[in-house]
């Protein structure tokens, strides 16, 4: 890195040039190595806007774009003094799809309303090209790969009913409350509870599950970070080991991806049905609060999951994403209109059965040539694997609505 006239780096890339060109033109492919959000229109006097969940933003638009060979930019950062350059060069080297990335930072100022800046760009671009070597070279996101694991399943606590609010009786609407605990893990083994909601990591304040999955890409797996959370009206301190993420090797090809989903699938499918096993309609429509889910509207939940994952695929592929802000989440209208559509416990099951198999087949029928963007690829299959996970923790609720249901009707008999 040079720091007389601009900030320059440096990355020996070995992949495509149409796909090193297109990781800083297309909005989803700036996604999988540099920011959080990005939309983009690749041509000359088009716009670029880019977000990190951490809170930076910039925007601007191309100054300059040479298929392949170049890419220019103008952009101004949030509470930066003024516009800066980027130019971005591609030169191919020796060996076949061996290419050197050069990336020019110019038009930073030297005062001290830009020391701040100098710092976040020259620390942003470094881990940002060792980040397009691995998603171009090997497919894997270091921000996920490295990032490291105090060992919960996290809920926006924004995002509870008024009822569950009030269950846990903490003395914030802010937050992160605890689902599930991952045995053997940091939390886990430091007294970390389901239900508590964290507040704060390193006295940093967490508002929500973004704002702790950008602050954890600070630290490294193995570090001690300190914990702040609510028992109840309780305010709690935990000292916390993080561990390194576990992913499971993604195959190599979609057809193998789509094997593996459907048996994942399949055996996903039997506990859910064992749980459904002579439910009748009365327990399936009963409701566990006045803001819960019956068994009956999470099959709608996990019919809708599946409808979205369709388009999710879709538009990875295409490389045009509209799910940006957040998941809008199951309004009320939807799942009232689903349900009149499949009024019984069979109904939605069967339509159940045909979304998860209109899954794999849409894995199973991927180009090849899809397997190429790596980072794409891999990101899709991650996704995809761990929407398994999604249907076993909705089986869970499922079975404990039910069982309440069967409680309170025992009750009234």
């Amino acid at each position: 890195m040079s720091l007389e006239k601009a900030f320059v780096f440096e990355k020996t890339i070995t992949a495509p040039v149409e796909l090193i060109y297109r990781a800083f033109t297309s909005s989803t492919a700036l996604r999988e190595w540099l920011c959080d959000i990005a939309t983009t229109n690749p041509e000359e006097g088009g716009w670029i806007y880019l977000v990190w969940n951490r809170g930076y933003f910039a925007s601007g638009h191309f100054t300059r774009l040479i298929p392949e060979k170049a890419i220019s930019f103008k952009w101004i950062g949030k509470d930066e003094p003024g516009w800066t350059d980027v130019d971005v060069t591609i030169t191919p080297l020796d060996d076949e799809d061996l290419h050197n990335v050069r990336i020019s930072h110019s038009g930073i100022g030297e005062g001290d309303e830009w020391a701040k800046s100098r710092e976040e760009i020259s620390k942003g671009w470094a881990l940002g090209l060792k980040n397009l070597k691995s998603t171009l070279e090997v497919g894997k996101d270091l921000r996920f790969v490295e990032r490291p694991l105090i060992g919960i399943y996290p809920e926006d606590l924004s995002d509870l009913t008024k009822t569950a609010l009030e269950e846990l009786n903490v003395p914030v609407n802010k937050g992160v409350k605890v689902k599930e605990l991952v045995p053997g893990y940091g939390a886990d083994q430091a007294g970390i509870q389901k239900g508590d909601v964290i507040v704060a990591v390193n006295n940093q304040p967490i508002d929500g599950v973004r704002a702790l999955l950008a602050l954890m890409l600070e630290f490294a797996a193995g570090d001690e970070i300190t914990v702040t959370a609510y028992r109840e009206n309780t305010k709690k301190t935990f000292s916390i080991d993080t561990k390194p993420q576990k992913f499971e090797d993604i195959p190599e090809t979609s057809e193998e991806l789509a094997k593996e989903l459907e048996n994942f699938i399949s055996k996903s499918l039997e506990a859910l049905e064992g749980v459904l096993t002579d439910v009748t309609d009365a327990e399936a429509s009963f409701s566990p609060g006045p803001d819960e889910w019956s068994a009956k509207e999470t099959l709608v939940h996990l019919i809708h999951n599946e409808r979205e994952l369709h388009t999710y695929i879709n538009d990875v592929v295409a490389g045009q994403e509209r799910f940006q802000d957040d998941w809008s989440g199951d309004q009320l209208f939807r799942i009232r209109a689903t349900l009149t559509t499949y009024p019984t416990v069979d109904d939605l099951m069967a339509e159940f059965r045909r979304s998860l198999k209109e899954t794999v087949a849409s894995v199973a029928f991927l180009d090849q040539s899809f397997a190429r963007r790596k980072a794409s690829y891999w990101r899709l299959g991650t996704e995809i694997l761990n929407s398994i996970r999604h249907i076993q923790e909705h089986t869970r609720q499922i079975e404990d609505a039910i069982h309440e249901a069967r409680s309170r009707i025992a009750a009234e008999a």
